[in-house]
Parts: C-alpha cells; structure tokens; sequence
C-alpha cells in the first residue's frame, strides 16, 4: 500500500471567543492550507503504531497497550480527575494521538499497524492541536478503509484535543473538518455556513503568549460577583455575533469589520486586554482598517481586515514594529486525503 496522506488547516474564531463558554453563539472559519497539518501513514512492520511527529519526537504502542490508555482516560474522567488528564501529554506528548487510536477501536474498527509521521505549520492559537488530530484522523480512517463523514471525523480529532483541553468546545476540531465557516452554540453543537466566499484577512501575532485559562478565571469570577454587569456585557457579544453573521451571509465587510471592533470594544471592558493587544487595533484604525483579538486574549493574536490595497501596507508596518504578520484565507477548504 502506498503512503496515505492527511491534510489539515488551522482556523480562527471570528466572533464569540469567551462568550461562546456561556453558551452565547461563536463564529469560526478554517484557514487557506499554506498553514495546515500532514499525516503520513503506511503499513508498518511489526505489531504496532508508530507514530513520529516533528514537534514532540516518537512512540509505539500495540494494541493491548493503546486499549489500556484509552480505558485509564476514560476512568481519569469519570473519577473527574481531569488535572491528571491535563498533565498526561507534559509526560508523553503523543499520548492524544493513542487515545484517538483507542477510540477507534472502541467503536469496533479493526487494529492494523503503521507508521505515522505527523508535521504541522499550523501555529498557536490557529487550531494547532485539532489540526494535526484532524489529519491524523482521516489519515487512520482511510489507512482502514473507512469512509467517514466529517461530523465523525471531527469527533475523533476533537478525543485528541479531549486530552490536551481536557474541556474543548468541539469549534476547533469541527470547523478544521468541514472547512469553510461554521456557527457555533454550546448548546447546539457546530453548523457549516453556506459561505463559500473566502475573506483575506492578516493574522498579526502579539508575541506575548495567550493566556486562556487565566482570562476565561477571571471573567468567570467576574460573573460570580458582578452578574448583572457581565451578563448584560455576554447579552451585547451575542447581538454582535449576529450581526456579524448577517455581514458575513451577505459579504458586508465593512459590516463584519465594524462588528469586529464593537466586539472587541465591548470584550476588553472585562479586563482581558494587553497594550499589544491595543496597539494592534489601534493601528488598524488609524490605516482605515478593522481589528479584534481572537482566542484567548491577555496575549496571543488579532486578526485584522482591510481592503485589499491596505493589505500589504499594513503588513509592512506591523512588521517593522516586531510582530509577527501572516497572510491568511478565511473560509478555506477542510479536511482532506491528499492525492
């Protein structure tokens, strides 16, 4: 059998990052693939999995062996000992990879020993760890034969992410899997969008690392002892989120950017903001531009929109006042067998 290739691209969340945890709508799209991830699998020759990754070196496991990490997870999450599931990939960082494999065994496929060599462009903060699941994941599945629909497929990329986010909303893992631009609810699970327009947008990288699980503490704390105040805050990013929606349906992107900005305005008053951060955004507007942060805030990235002649100005600047700048497609293709 020849090599077997998956390929996966990274994604951003649009609107609704922190909303989206108190069951208000969120907005993501995936990324055009000159940043993704790839899986190689071919046959293997013993009686195990190997799988070889750019990033986090190498491990093999035989059946037994990946039926007893799946089973010892499952028990870590019903005993809710989900800081020892947090810690499991600082000591074996391809650990979420068995547990994928553990899934699909427990769904009743068969166990076929291979090699897989798995390597990512995709960065933080743009879906890193569902991307390079995701390609795992369709790699795996075809390496057996299986043909699946992209809602399972994202499900087993989103048993890796299970691992490394111990409670990841599922936006990631789904948006990366069917590609194009998806309408998130806690509540309701993910849904594609009928958009199939793609929008250029620059990811600027603040150089200062996100700091999710701090942000997402203190808003929660927030809410404790200022509910009426945050709830009415939450209330206000969900009418945006719509209204970005309809900028969207209708490629109003004078209208998504203006809801970006609203978003963001409305979001820092919560304290979550860094003066990177508002620089940022600062100098998107002063270049007639649109800007938000995206993911975790307290550090990380924004995303910035502009008509396309701004677009490589705006590059420059950023760039020459030490952020780091990418080029990127929203709306871009999913998950893929490369042929």
């Amino acid at each position: 059998m020849s090599k077997i290739k998956g390929k996966a691209p990274g994604k951003i969340i649009i609107f609704g990052e922190h909303a989206v945890v108190y069951n208000k709508p969120g907005i993501s799209a995936a990324i055009n693939q000159t940043f993704y991830s790839l899986a190689e699998i071919e046959e293997g020759k013993g009686n195990k999995v190997e799988i070889i990754s750019d990033k986090y070196g190498k491990a093999s496991k035989s059946k037994e062996e990946i039926e007893k990490i799946y089973k010892f997870i499952e028990e870590l999450r019903e005993n809710q000992r989900y800081e020892e599931i947090k810690n499991l990939p600082k000591k074996e960082p391809l650990v979420p990879f068995f547990a994928i494999l553990g899934k699909f065994l427990e769904e009743g496929n068969e166990f076929k020993p291979c090699t897989a060599k798995i390597s990512s462009k995709v960065g933080k903060n743009l879906g890193s760890s569902a991307s390079v699941f995701n390609a795992f994941s369709i790699a795996y599945a075809e390496f057996l034969g299986i043909k699946i629909e992209k809602e399972k497929l994202a499900a087993y990329a989103n048993e890796g992410d299970r691992v490394v986010h111990v409670f990841p909303s599922g936006i990631d893992a789904f948006t990366i899997a069917y590609g194009g631009f998806c309408f998130y609810r806690k509540d309701e699970g993910v849904k594609p969008l009928e958009i199939k327009q793609e929008i250029p947008l620059l990811v600027i990288d603040s150089l200062e690392p996100a700091r999710t699980g701090e942000t997402v503490t203190k808003i929660r704390m927030l809410k404790e002892k200022k509910s009426k105040l945050v709830n009415e805050i939450l209330e206000e990013l969900e009418r945006i989120t719509l209204e970005g929606l309809k900028g969207l349906k209708s490629m109003d992107l004078e209208k998504i950017g203006e809801c970006m900005l609203e978003y963001y305005k409305k979001l820092k008053t919560l304290g979550i903001s860094t003066e990177k951060l508002d620089k940022i955004v600062r100098i998107a507007i002063e270049n007639k531009a649109y800007a938000k942060p995206t993911g975790g805030w307290g550090g990380g990235i924004c995303i910035v929109l502009a008509e396309r002649e701004r677009v490589k100005k705006l590059e420059e600047i950023y760039k020459n006042l030490g952020f780091r700048v990418l080029e990127v497609n929203l709306g871009a293709e999913g998950t893929k067998i490369e042929k």
